[in-house]
């Protein structure tokens, strides 16, 4: 090989060589980018919250109750109070309880597809099947007519701001048509349901547009909690736990039972938002564990390509010191010619 190609080989050789080299340096670049996003990704694993399941226990609570006029009560709550009454007695708690009563009630019924129409003579009112009845219309001698006036009365005890509580008020105060205003029916579970004209759930209304919702109002016995807050004393057991309580303004004594109660709705909805935020915390985990294997799979493309690399920049300085060799053999020559 002559000088001049020998030289033109080395020039292409370190060409090469250059070019590998800065790919090999890309590469490096490439690799530390993809250690940073890895290592973001275990930040953020990492930082994230193990959802944890909850403990009946944290919604188990002593729950106390006492039997007083042959009716169990309830105990809600226990607060420890300093209290001394203008009699002089002290009291160290104030405590609230509730007892199941029955109870005659006013109802607001609402009948969201009322149906309210005319019957086939145009004069009276019909919601569905039923046909309606006006209460001016009633003798006060009927029979039924003390279980109208009881109910009407607890309506209004109850929903005084109600169209029929308002024409029963205005009856009551001497008005000779207000019970025109007012109808009634039975429905289907046997209660007697008044209905006004008048108002904006009324028959009248509902009767010209069909999409509003009928208000209906009956009466009936209903069994709810009544709810009493009161000084108390209360004395307690070695272990806390509260054994007896006097009221104020009682001097009987009533004995406390205790249980374990579990609030089963709050701790459904505590197990329900678990199970949510598991489902979502897993979908983290697996959005980052396939995100980190995309990472592992460019880095390990990236190092093979850099092995690749490395063999050929060694084949190359390897080439290149061959015609290092020849091109200084050649100057040597050269030299020595002259020298002769």
């Amino acid at each position: 090989m002559g000088m001049a190609a020998s030289q033109a080989r080395w020039i292409s050789l370190a060409a090469r060589k250059s070019n590998v080299e800065y790919e090999g340096q890309q590469i490096n670049q490439a690799r530390t980018a993809l250690a940073n996003r890895s290592s973001e990704l275990w930040n953020e694993l990492y930082k994230m919250d193990v959802p944890t399941a909850p403990n009946s226990s944290d919604y188990t609570k002593t729950q106390y109750s006492f039997n007083a006029d042959n009716t169990k009560k309830t105990i809600d709550n226990i607060q420890k109070v300093d209290y001394t009454d203008p009699d002089g007695k002290s009291y160290n708690s104030y405590v609230t309880y509730y007892s199941q009563v029955e109870e005659y009630t006013g109802v607001q019924k609402s009948n969201y597809n009322p149906q309210v129409h005319r019957d086939s003579t145009g004069e009276s009112y019909m919601v569905g099947t039923k046909n309606l009845t006006q209460l001016s219309k009633i003798d006060k001698t009927d029979e039924n007519w003390p279980s109208y006036e009881a109910a009407l009365e607890q309506i209004y005890e109850d929903m005084p701001d109600c169209e029929v509580a308002k024409d029963w008020l205005s009856y009551k105060n001497g008005s000779t048509t207000a019970l025109q205003n007012i109808f009634f029916w039975n429905d289907t579970a046997g209660n007697v349901n008044f209905s006004d004209i008048n108002g904006v759930n009324g028959l009248n209304n509902c009767l010209n547009d069909p999409s509003k919702t009928l208000y209906s109002y009956y009466a009936e016995n209903q069994i709810h909690n009544k709810t009493v807050s009161e000084y108390a004393y209360v004395e307690y057991d070695t272990n806390g736990r509260a054994t007896s309580m006097e009221l104020r303004g009682s001097t009987a004594v009533y004995d406390l039972s205790a249980e374990s109660v579990t609030d089963n709705t709050a701790y459904t909805d505590a197990m329900n938002n678990y199970n949510y935020n598991k489902q979502v915390y897993e979908k983290k985990v697996q959005d980052i564990n396939a995100k980190t294997e995309q990472i592992q799979t460019e880095d390990r493309t990236l190092e093979i390509r850099l092995k690749q690399l490395d063999t050929e920049q060694t084949a190359l300085q390897t080439e290149m010191d061959v015609v290092h060799k020849l091109i200084s053999k050649n100057i040597d020559n050269t030299f020595k010619t002259f020298e002769s």
